[in-house]
């Protein structure tokens, strides 16, 4: 009997010794794929909207043709400028002032000069229409993109879609230097792998030749749901996208809005997060010892001292973005009214946030990285648009929603991201800390050089990071 006892035993645990790790895996297995799942499903809601004028038509279904544009300019529309800037009021400067009072009025008479008598508009224009351009309509507004294929795709050579987004002061004309290097890589020397990019570049709405909404609230999700009906009205299920200023923050949004629909997703500027205890002590830590919160000696270099670099000079470069984000028509208005002033306004921040330097130069630097055929096509795509006043209005409604561009921060990325960061940028943020947001890192590079317009500044090594990182993303 006793050792009949000691076989049912022996038998129950060998039982046990099956049972028992087969249950806990199964138990853990469900909790991983509960977690997983979890992340799958945690996005941000895609909702709908309403941005024409009035109250949305109940009956009827939206138009939802392609339209081909043309940009076009009139002599009337030349005359007005040339008696604007005719009537240009000059402001003497405080001497050795540089940039450091914001745009040196003596550097801003040569630029009027130069838009007066030198510059070209009709020109640019024919520049600006080299791209096929279209509208659509989406909630009840014209969205303007333009849409530029491959004129030759290499044998077994992959044509992927790209969404390209800007921000403010800039421009769909800011990526026209890099549009080229990205739909025929292999004739600019980036033949490296075997994608080309088919490239989508919409102006925001309120920007450019889109329309401006004319309900209140339209903001970054507002935008990027509006991006995602276009990609899908083009015919696209699958995307790549790519963004810097608020086109970063547009593009992040589309990401954590429709996963399924982004193959990948690349910026060069990544919005700080709330911070937190953590980040703090981490912060504090890393200027003596990076190695143990995991800052590398290139962030060190970029990130410290902190104060001065995250502190002060941003500072010293936001002003603009209080008065942006709380009531922009107040200013809009002024600077709608004067294309000195309005190009006094745009023109600075290609100054100082294309290299901080800049502000200690009587012309900021500007010709030392832009052309002012290039910078005045710019500030004229504002002009001829009267799209100051609403793209100023993105900050506040943005901004009155979400005081430090955090709350978004809460829903995670984890489609697969490329970090491009550059030097010059406003603001370092370390592969480390985009972590806490973008969970899926394939490619954090250190650019060598460039700052805020990267793809108007430094195109070819834009284009390069862009490449790469979709080439490792095919890879997976």
């Amino acid at each position: 009997q006793a050792i009949s006892c000691l076989c049912r035993s022996f038998e129950y645990s060998q039982k046990n010794a099956v049972l028992v790790p087969a249950a806990a895996l199964g138990v853990g297995g469900m909790l991983l794929y509960w977690l997983r799942s979890g992340h799958k499903i945690k996005t941000i809601d895609m909702g709908d909207g309403w941005w024409g004028s009035g109250e949305r038509p109940l009956k009827g279904k939206e138009d939802t043709s392609i339209r081909p544009f043309k940009i076009e300019t009139s002599d009337k529309e030349i005359e007005d400028l040339h008696q604007r800037l005719d009537r240009f009021r000059f402001t003497p400067h405080v001497e050795g002032a540089a940039f450091h009072y914001g745009f040196n009025s003596t550097y801003l008479r040569k630029v009027v000069a130069y838009w007066r008598n030198q510059f070209d508009w009709r020109k640019q224009v024919e520049v600006l229409n080299k791209y096929p351009h279209f509208h659509t309509t989406i909630e009840g507004i014209d969205i303007h993109f333009i849409h530029v294929k491959p004129s030759y795709v290499p044998h077994g050579r992959a044509v992927r879609p790209l969404l390209l987004v800007h921000g403010w002061p800039g421009s769909f004309y800011e990526f026209y230097k890099i549009i080229p290097l990205l739909t025929e890589p292999a004739k600019h020397g980036l033949n490296e792998g075997d994608v080309v990019f088919e490239v989508i570049c919409p102006s925001i709405p309120g920007y450019g030749f889109s329309e401006a909404p004319h309900q209140k609230e339209f903001d970054s999700i507002a935008t990027a749901r509006i991006f995602h009906k276009l990609m899908n009205r083009l015919g696209f299920k699958e995307y790549y996208i790519q963004g810097g200023d608020w086109g970063s923050r547009i593009t992040t949004n589309m990401a954590q809005m429709l996963p399924q629909s982004v193959k990948g997703l690349h910026v060069n500027l990544v919005f700080i997060a709330r911070q937190s205890l953590g980040r703090m002590i981490c912060t504090m830590l890393g200027a003596y010892v990076p190695w143990l919160v995991g800052f590398t000696r290139e962030d060190v270099r970029r990130f410290y001292p902190f104060m001065q670099k995250n502190v002060y000079d941003v500072l010293q470069e936001s002003g603009y973005l209080h008065i942006q984000a709380t009531k922009p028509d107040t200013a809009g208005c002024g600077l709608n009214d004067s294309p000195v002033g309005l190009a006094a306004y745009i023109l600075e921040k290609f100054s100082t946030w294309t290299d901080k330097s800049f502000r200690h130069q009587d012309d900021g630097g500007l010709e030392s990285k832009y052309s002012l055929d290039e910078l005045l096509t710019n500030v004229m795509i504002y002009w001829v648009t009267s799209s100051i006043v609403p793209s100023m209005r993105y900050y506040k409604e943005n901004f009155s929603k979400d005081p430090d561009l955090s709350l978004h921060n809460r829903v995670a990325v984890y489609v697969p991201t490329g970090i491009a960061a550059f030097p010059q940028e406003i603001v370092h943020v370390p592969r480390l800390c985009a972590k806490d947001v973008y969970k899926n890192i394939i490619t954090y590079t250190y650019m060598p050089r460039g700052g805020h317009f990267a793809a108007f500044e430094e195109p070819k090594l834009l284009a390069q990071d862009i490449i790469q990182f979709v080439q490792k993303v095919e890879q997976l």
